[in-house]
């Protein structure tokens, strides 16, 4: 069987291969269509033990994390690599944006770990599921023991 070019040229290349670039200012920008900033998130060190990456929440409000709740309403659900690297998203590693009940999965985007220590992991990214949900920047999550 022959391939047209043009699916010859996405298999060599990555389908769906896109390159992001990650702002240097903090995770911002479109969840659910209404504008969000990021102000706190956590990871629970052992919810991900076995896995590559951090299971990672990050919310548009302020709140104590690695405490016995988290706030409620719009978020980011974040695989986020647990070593220092750039890394681009797909259907091993994504993102989540939480709107009320709807769960949007992103494939397309691109995360950067600067700094993983035993409380904290530092970085960036910049993930896309369509024009209403878009964020891109830093952020700074906590490592919770428990």
């Amino acid at each position: 069987m022959k391939l047209p070019g043009l699916c010859l040229a996405l298999l060599i290349t990555g389908c769906g291969t896109t390159s992001f670039d990650v702002a240097t200012t903090p995770l911002a920008g479109t969840v659910g269509g209404q504008p969000w900033s990021f102000v706190a998130g956590q990871t629970n060190a052992f919810l991900s033990e076995g896995d590559n990456d951090f299971f990672t929440t990050m919310y548009p409000a302020a709140y104590t994390t690695c405490g016995f709740s988290e706030p409620g309403g719009t978020h980011l659900i974040v695989s986020v690599p647990k070593a220092v690297g750039d890394y681009d998203m797909g259907t091993q590693r994504n993102m989540t944006f939480v709107v009320g009940s709807d769960n949007k999965v992103a494939f397309d985007g691109r995360i950067i770990v600067d700094e993983v220590t035993a409380t904290k992991v530092v970085g960036g990214l910049h993930g896309s599921f369509d024009g209403d949900n878009e964020v891109d920047g830093r952020f700074e999550v906590s490592i919770c023991a428990n």
